[in-house]
């Protein structure tokens, strides 16, 4: 039998959810994207759809929302926050989410209600995964 495999990338410097999504913390605020693995799951991304800057956000309330070939796909917050920054190249030029899905292709810069800790201090983030927890999670699926 010839199994299908797809190559992707898990970068280790970020923390994930279960939703496959990627958090990189920058001083008080989260970058955030969407893995590799999910951009593999889902195909390759058409359109994204952004929210405004200064965008309120609640906990489990949308983030941004990905189009495909096959489906739109929205994501959540698992934190509450106001969005202070969106990276508007990705919705001239999906394809940077695909392509570079941890650096050019990032999607938002989300500043949680929560303040962000030092890094030793995972409160706000604890919800989350390291990248060991998470190929050990998708290996589960």
């Amino acid at each position: 039998m010839d199994d299908d495999y797809d190559e992707f990338v898990i970068a280790q410097d970020r923390m994930y959810s279960t939703e496959h999504l990627w958090f990189q913390q920058k001083e008080t605020k989260l970058m955030i994207g969407v893995s590799e693995f999910m951009r593999v799951e889902i195909g390759d991304v058409l359109r994204v759809i952004l929210p405004q800057a200064d965008t309120e956000v609640d906990e489990g309330g949308s983030l941004f929302s990905l189009w495909t070939a096959d489906e739109k796909v929205s994501l959540v917050s698992p934190f509450s926050g106001v969005i202070s920054d969106v990276n508007g190249e990705v919705e001239i030029s999906p394809d940077l989410v695909n392509e570079s899905a941890y650096n050019d292709g990032w999607i938002i810069l989300l500043e949680p209600h929560a303040l962000l800790m030092d890094p030793e201090d995972k409160q706000l983030l604890e919800n989350l995964m390291d990248h060991e927890e998470y190929v050990e999670y998708l290996a589960e699926l």
